[in-house]
């Protein structure tokens, strides 16, 4: 894997709607990565999704973080880089 293309951790803070979770890794499915791991967690009207992704690079990372706080359910996105393990 080349220098620029990372692990990236996605933090999605959403609405908990029954479709929330499907509605967000949508947008992960059209890009070309892999999905090291994805756990969802919800109370309250509101849920955290966390995607683990490797493959990205930061412009992809970034508009990709762009695109998901663009959903309606979504409140707030954070993407971090990680070192490869």
């Amino acid at each position: 894997m080349c220098d620029g293309h990372r692990r990236y951790t996605f933090v999605v803070e959403a609405v908990d709607a029954p479709d929330a979770l499907v509605r967000v890794l949508t947008l992960f499915s059209v890009q070309p990565l892999a999905l090291a791991s994805v756990a969802m967690a919800g109370g309250d009207g509101r849920c955290q999704i966390r995607i683990e992704t490797v493959g990205l690079d930061s412009p992809r990372a970034e508009t990709l973080r762009r695109r998901v706080n663009g959903l309606a359910i979504v409140q707030a996105t954070e993407g971090r880089a990680r070192p490869q393990t």
